[in-house]
């Protein structure tokens, strides 16, 4: 099975969906920058977010690993180039200096930087659906998935709808 590398964006997501479980059905391995970890958990925590708790459980569980990045120079630079916060500039080089199969996101800007670096990623959307064509969820659950993330309101409605149609059909 696959290495993967999560964003805070991503992760808070898949927490929000209460699908987080779900990540070591599809990655044997999943590891998060120690930037990614003081924003969502840290902060998350200081602001009494349900999702910093649930995440944290799973990095007390050694489900989800967190790493330091050793290129520090680097990241300050792809943090200037594609104008990216620090957690997104980190799982960049946490993923360039692991070997990562995907790169986990749903933050736009970092999207825009992935194509340019020819990284592979995974968003909330394309993670939904292929614990659907695993067989992980079933099509009701998958449904209600993306119902939820709709309410949540980071994705455009036209490819939510996409994807609520390749369930359907």
């Amino acid at each position: 099975m696959p290495f993967l590398v999560c964003d805070s964006s991503f992760l808070i997501l898949v927490s929000k969906l209460e699908m987080i479980n779900l990540l070591t059905q599809l990655f044997d391995k999943i590891e998060i920058p120690k930037a990614v970890f003081d924003e969502v958990v840290e902060v998350g925590k200081i602001l009494k977010k349900i999702d910093a708790y649930r995440i944290e459980k799973f990095i007390k569980d050694k489900q989800i690993r967190v790493e330091d990045i050793k290129n520090i120079e680097e990241r300050n630079k792809i943090m200037g180039d594609f104008n990216i916060h620090e957690g997104e500039a980190e799982a960049i080089i946490l993923y360039l200096e692991k070997n990562a199969h995907f790169l986990a996101t749903d933050d736009y800007r970092a999207l825009k930087a992935y194509k340019v670096l020819d990284i592979k990623y995974f968003t909330t959307l394309l993670f939904i659906h292929r614990c659907f064509l695993q067989n992980i969820t079933t099509k009701n659950k998958t449904l209600r998935k993306l119902n939820n993330l709709q309410t949540l309101g980071w994705y455009k409605q036209e490819d939510l709808e996409y994807f609520k149609n390749k369930i359907k059909n």
